[in-house]
């Protein structure tokens, strides 16, 4: 697998929902088309041959259930749900939960297990059995192990799921997206990834190589909140530049990509696919994503333009050219309004080997408008002095 992006290992609940289904390839595309959720994908190649090759991680659905809406850092339930494999059903081994990752081990009761799909429901309360009186609000890892006959466990579903409202001030930027290195994980080197958020829908293609050669994988979802799960398939085939046969691209099962966005320009990301040596069991890779300016020179000359300062409570807008760009160290940048009076300034942190302002500060004569802590290359997403929320929107040229 050299060249694939494995290859270097390393005030309500909506419902995030992890589906997988015996259904056959074609049931799935009409299911799919008749709910419409890749309607993105149609535009690109033929709506049948995409669907067929959505990727299921898991036959499983795993969500939070809170029975209390008013009341959001109450522990809601863990409900999973499905149709298991066979006719031994299983049950909850363990529960841990540790900062925001639930881990869930399950084992199969019985030994004569009949190939029959049976109806699975299961509900524990992470929280509880943590000895929590509260699910802290946040995005939460989710992975669900089955313990095999001979104790080992393997991985057969991953998901991000959301305690609490949605976060809307991470909303990704449309535009290049590349995968830079962490602590724990390589980056995908000479990979990339275009993203598209229109709506509540993203659209996702991810450039790679398949030992060696170019390939590229193209899947759409809806958003929930600053969170995706994008079914990713691999288009192969299909008519070069300036050729007129007028061949379609065929789609082939490819993998799932989990997003958590951060801010604007800022996401993780977790690769999921079959693992090679098990029929139920799946192999993750983390990543990190981060949109970067093309620009050279000074990482504040990205920043240089006309912005709108836009308020939710407010229908008025002010518009600051930001031009003289100012460095006091390396660790900050400053740029000031054509007229003098606004000025924008921000901390750098360096994320992957690359600097980007993490907090920005805008002020007028002195005086605070808006802190800023969820950044992109178009929008800055903040608070006011009074605590509304704020946004610094680039005016296009």
């Amino acid at each position: 697998m050299s060249g694939l992006p494995f290859a270097a290992k390393g005030a309500h609940y909506p419902e995030m929902i992890v589906h997988r289904t015996t259904k056959t390839l074609a049931e799935r595309a009409s299911l799919a088309a008749a709910t419409g959720l890749f309607a993105l994908a149609a535009m690109l190649v033929p709506l049948q041959s995409c669907l067929a090759a959505t990727f299921e991680d898991s036959d499983l659905s795993v969500r939070l259930v809170s029975e209390s809406s008013y009341a959001p850092q109450w522990p809601p339930d863990l409900v999973i749900a499905g149709m298991w494999p066979n006719t031994c059903l299983p049950s909850v081994l363990r529960s841990t939960l540790v900062d925001m990752h639930i881990d869930i081990e399950l084992r199969s009761n019985g030994t004569r297990c009949a190939d029959n799909p049976t109806p699975l429901s299961l509900k524990l309360n992470p929280a509880r059995l943590a000895g929590l009186e509260q699910l802290a609000l946040g995005i939460y890892e989710v992975r669900v192990f089955s313990r095999r006959a001979d104790g080992l466990s393997e991985l057969i579903a991953f998901r991000l799921l959301r305690s609490g409202g949605d976060d809307t001030r991470s909303l990704p930027e449309s535009g290049f997206w590349w995968s830079v290195p962490t602590t724990t994980s390589p980056a995908l080197t000479g990979s990339g990834l275009s993203i598209e958020y229109q709506g509540d829908h993203i659209a996702v293609t991810l450039l790679s190589y398949d030992r060696g050669a170019p390939v590229w994988y193209f899947g759409s979802a809806s958003m929930s909140g600053n969170i995706a799960r994008v079914p990713l398939a691999r288009m192969v085939g299909g008519d070069e530049p300036f050729s007129a046969a007028g061949t379609p691209p065929v789609a082939e099962p490819g993998f799932a990509l989990n997003l958590q966005f951060l801010s604007p320009s800022h996401a993780h990301a977790w690769l999921v696919r079959a693992a090679a040596d098990s029929s139920g069991a799946i192999e993750t890779q983390q990543l990190d994503l981060l949109r970067l300016p093309f620009g050279s020179g000074h990482i504040g000359n990205a920043w240089r333009g006309e912005w709108a300062l836009l308020e939710d409570e407010s229908r008025q807008a002010r518009i600051f050219d930001l031009d003289d760009l100012a460095t006091a160290d390396a660790e900050t940048f400053r740029l000031r309004d054509r007229d003098g009076h606004g000025v924008l300034q921000c901390r750098i942190e360096n994320i992957g080997g690359h600097p980007m302002p993490a907090y920005c500060t805008l002020l007028d004569d002195g005086n605070i408008l808006a802190d800023f802590d969820h950044n992109g290359l178009d929008r800055l997403s903040g608070i006011g002095p009074d605590g509304h929320q704020v946004r610094l929107v680039r005016l296009p040229k």
